[in-house]
């Protein structure tokens, strides 16, 4: 009994302090990520200020500074696309695509329209294998949707499914159009 209890002891005295150290430790980096998070969330102000210069961007579109960069050149339905404001500004929606009646009907998800401008362009003007085109519309969630542009003024284009986020349809050709894709029944998301 005497050796156990010195046993105890001897490890109270060994280890407590490192065991109170790590516990200080656990609670002083969850108090200091609490605050580096908190720190880091943008403020209404900046929210407002964000969605602003997006919208701005949005409502003023640069087709020919993209087509110059491109050097190619946006299917006029695209093109339209941008001159309806109503229809680039909705967003959070969902496109049925029409067809054979399945159990699970194909939907295509749509959180946002992308500015046309070439802001817009520095992370997606080249699909290396598509070639040069526009990512329209995004999933929100790492996909993009893309239509190609062509060296004369096509009316318009294929919808093609960029999957970045797992691959499994990256490439994907989803409607045979712009116009087609549009016109799809949308859900709410």
């Amino acid at each position: 009994m005497q050796y156990h209890e010195n046993v105890e002891r001897l490890l109270l005295i060994t280890f407590g302090p490192l065991v109170i150290a790590a516990v200080l430790l656990v609670i002083i980096t969850g108090i200091r990520n609490v605050i580096v998070t908190m720190r880091s969330r943008p403020s209404s102000e900046q929210l407002k200020a964000a969605r602003k210069a997006y919208l701005d961007r949005l409502l003023s579109p640069q087709a020919a500074a993209v087509e110059r960069q491109l050097g190619k050149l946006l299917p006029q339905r695209l093109l339209e696309l941008y001159e309806d404001t109503s229809t680039i500004q909705s967003g959070g929606f969902k496109l049925e695509k029409p067809g054979k009646k399945r159990w699970r009907p194909e939907r295509w998800p749509v959180y946002c329209f992308e500015p046309l401008d070439t802001e817009a362009l520095t992370e997606w003007q080249y699909e290396h294998e598509l070639g040069p085109g526009f990512c329209f519309a995004t999933t929100g969630q790492g996909c993009w949707y893309w239509i190609a542009a062509s060296d004369q003024r096509a009316i318009d284009s294929p919808v093609i499914f960029l999957d970045y986020d797992s691959g499994r349809s990256h490439g994907e050709r989803i409607a045979d159009s712009l116009d087609e894709f549009l016109s799809w029944q949308r859900l709410p998301s």
